[in-house]
């Protein structure tokens, strides 16, 4: 049984901690390691990280300066002791199989990465799923099919939760630092390196939507980094693909439909005159 690290970059959330963290200490899978990485917060979290060190000593605990949560991931993905990489943010959560399907997709299609959707939630009701996770209506993609599925947002997502990583992947293509939006600059790359991948069928990781978060938030400036984010994608479908009409429509399509998004955003902040140019 191959050892999982699962990364939780923390900051600020003493109030919903404990329900991410109790989501990993409860997996049915057991040789987890879990790393929690306290991005310089300024509530109780760190200390709640260390109390949780104290009581399982499947947990790392890594203090670090406020850097953002590319950082992070990307410190929690060097300090790791498995060759083998899950994440989860600090206020969503995992189903208590979660770990075992992943690794069991792993097995049955012999990749580098698993790749599973995540489902919104409303609040924290953490379950197990059920005695039987079915593989049945799984599936393998080879990494042409798995990168016109994530640029139409279809079975493949760019958000790193709900997958599993082999940790060479991370280690050669770390999440791009000081932006928003980092996960679809560089999801491309950890699908055309893993060359063929897993994609599963059952949604197990919970995004819990709550005030404040990037989506809910009012226009700022930083949601232009989705703009940084495509030009990314753009310049690896040039690389790549450059004769390859569906995965320019697929691009496309992403460009057009997520830009909506800061449409939406513009108009809740009513910049009229800006949505007008």
């Amino acid at each position: 049984m191959d050892k999982v690290s699962i990364i939780v970059p923390v900051y600020n959330v003493e109030d919903c901690l404990s329900y991410c963290v109790d989501s990993l200490r409860q997996q049915t899978y057991k040789n987890i390691e879990i790393i929690l990485v306290d991005d310089g917060s300024t509530d109780s979290s760190g200390e709640i990280c260390d109390q949780y060190a104290r009581e399982d000593d499947r947990i790392k605990i890594l203090h670090i300066e406020n850097g953002g949560q590319s950082r992070a991931r990307n410190i929690g993905v060097k300090e790791a002791s498995s060759d083998w990489i899950m994440f989860l943010d600090s206020d969503d959560y995992y189903d208590l199989r979660a770990v075992e399907y992943l690794v069991d997709l792993r097995d049955k299609y012999d990749v580098d990465l698993v790749v599973t959707s995540i489902v919104e939630v409303r609040d924290h009701k953490i379950n197990n799923i059920g005695e039987s996770l079915s593989l049945e209506n799984s599936k393998k993609l080879d990494k042409d099919e798995a990168l016109v599925q994530m640029f139409y947002g279809n079975s493949v997502g760019t958000h790193p939760g709900g997958k599993l990583y082999k940790k060479d992947i991370l280690l050669k293509y770390p999440y791009p630092e000081g932006m928003i939006y980092e996960d679809l600059a560089i999801a491309y790359e950890h699908i055309a390196a893993s060359g063929e991948i897993a994609v599963g069928s059952i949604n197990l990781y919970k995004y819990y939507r709550r005030s404040g978060s990037t989506v809910n938030s009012a226009y700022s400036t930083k949601l232009l980094d989705f703009y940084k984010a495509m030009d990314c994608n753009r310049n690896y479908v040039e690389r790549d693909f450059s004769t390859n009409q569906e995965m320019r429509r697929a691009l496309n399509e992403r460009y057009v439909f997520n830009g909506l998004h800061i449409v939406h955003a513009l108009l809740g902040s009513n910049m009229y005159q800006e949505v007008n140019k």
